[in-house]
């Protein structure tokens, strides 16, 4: 996976997770300034993906889900930017069919675009249990199916977009409280109390992801990380990023996440909103770690 192709996965999991947050909101009692910041932004986040993968829309040869993809964010795009433009308009009927649409657009790229990432056989009609150049893929080598990789895949990428998406609106609101005198700490609770099952259910699949593809990570030969180094430095970076995604990327934060979650009952919001940024670059780092892994193991973290 290339650094572009991992730029364009953040993106679409960063915007979807990030719009997922909108409806658990009062745009009553929120704003319209609120949301059309948020609509902005997400707009600028789909118009950079849209930078990346939008020439597959006007590529006849591109690859099926890379025109999904392309065609998807496209969508998102304009949906955000009509949420966006129609905040304070008093429409919420409007407001709404432009959010979900938006919504169910970011949710076919965040798959689609996860899925091109797979070898095409495993996503094809007919699939075999080795690769077109004759390489085993991670699933095959772990003794998966096609379809519970895909599904694997697919549970990775969204519960990556919930957590980006929760875990950085949570940090935003919680700011919000700054210029936004009087607003009631049930708001910031409702994104700060799913934290917690968000990412616990990522360590989970995460922690399972790698035990089951253990073997596949290692590589053929190797029993262990010390075979790994020894006989494969230039892999350096592959064990670093293994060892500190999980403890950095998802055990921490959870840690901070139930944190916040009792600051926000004893109705602190600075200290949560402190606890909360935190916790975001902790879990911008381990996205990172986890894309870098599935980018040259094919284990999705």
């Amino acid at each position: 996976m290339s650094f572009v192709q991992v730029s364009l996965l953040f993106l679409v999991q960063m915007a979807f997770g990030s719009m997922a947050t909108f409806p658990l909101t009062d745009r009553e009692a929120l704003g319209p300034k609120y949301f059309k910041f948020g609509g902005w932004v997400l707009v600028a986040l789909y118009g950079l993906a849209l930078t990346i993968c939008g020439e597959a829309l006007f590529d006849g040869g591109a690859a099926p889900l890379d025109q999904l993809t392309a065609l998807s964010v496209a969508l998102a795009t304009v949906g955000m930017l009509a949420f966006s433009s129609l905040a304070g308009w008093d429409r919420p009927k409007l407001e709404s069919l432009t959010l979900w649409i938006s919504l169910l657009a970011g949710g076919t790229a965040v798959v689609a675009g996860a899925l091109a990432q797979l070898p095409p056989e495993v996503v094809g009609e007919v699939a075999g249990q080795v690769a077109g150049d004759g390489t085993p893929t991670a699933a095959a080598s772990a003794g998966l199916s096609h379809s519970a990789a895909m599904a694997l895949t697919i549970a990775a990428a969204l519960l990556s977009s919930l957590v980006l998406g929760f875990a950085t609106w949570g940090m935003c609101l919680g700011h919000w409280y700054l210029v936004a005198a009087g607003l009631e700490i049930k708001h910031l609770a409702r994104l700060v109390t799913p934290l917690p099952w968000i990412f616990g259910a990522k360590l989970v699949l995460s922690t399972t992801v790698l035990w089951l593809m253990w073997d596949s990570f290692l590589g053929p030969g190797n029993r262990s990380m010390v075979d790994v180094f020894e006989r494969h430095p230039d892999r350096i970076l592959d064990l670093v990023n293994v060892c500190s995604r999980i403890p950095v990327g998802l055990a921490i934060p959870f840690v901070l996440a139930c944190m916040a979650r009792v600051t926000v009952r004893m109705e602190r919001t600075q200290p949560a909103t402190g606890i909360l940024y935190a916790m975001m670059v902790l879990v911008f780092m381990g996205d990172l770690m986890g894309k870098m892994i599935e980018g040259t193991t094919g284990i999705p973290m």
